[in-house]
């Protein structure tokens, strides 16, 4: 082999190698930059009335006409909570598309 051949084989890996290094910088630049920009866009802290859960009140022995207006007052409560919460989530993500109640 030549002289020229031998030190063109030798320096290929070492330009691979600086290529790679420059990537994976420009890599975790990037990364930083996302990171960043995603910690700008801090939600508030979610409201405690929407972890809350609803409860029928059905106690053993009710008639039946009272259990059912009972649970139908629950899901009436647990329905209001719920676009409540989806209102303020709505609010908060102005870049979600509305759509109207079907």
């Amino acid at each position: 082999m030549k002289p020229k051949s031998i030190l063109m084989v030798l320096l290929i890996p070492i330009f691979c190698a600086a290529c790679a290094q420059t990537e994976s910088a420009r890599v975790q630049a990037a990364g930083e930059a996302l990171g960043e920009a995603r910690a700008a866009a801090v939600w508030p802290v979610y409201p405690d009335d929407c972890r809350r859960t609803s409860r029928s009140g059905i106690s053993e022995g009710d008639r039946l006409d009272v259990a059912v207006l009972k649970m139908d007052e629950a899901l009436a409560r647990q329905n209001a909570r719920t676009r409540r919460c989806a209102d303020w989530y709505d609010q908060q993500r102005p870049d979600v598309v509305q759509e109207e109640d079907q």
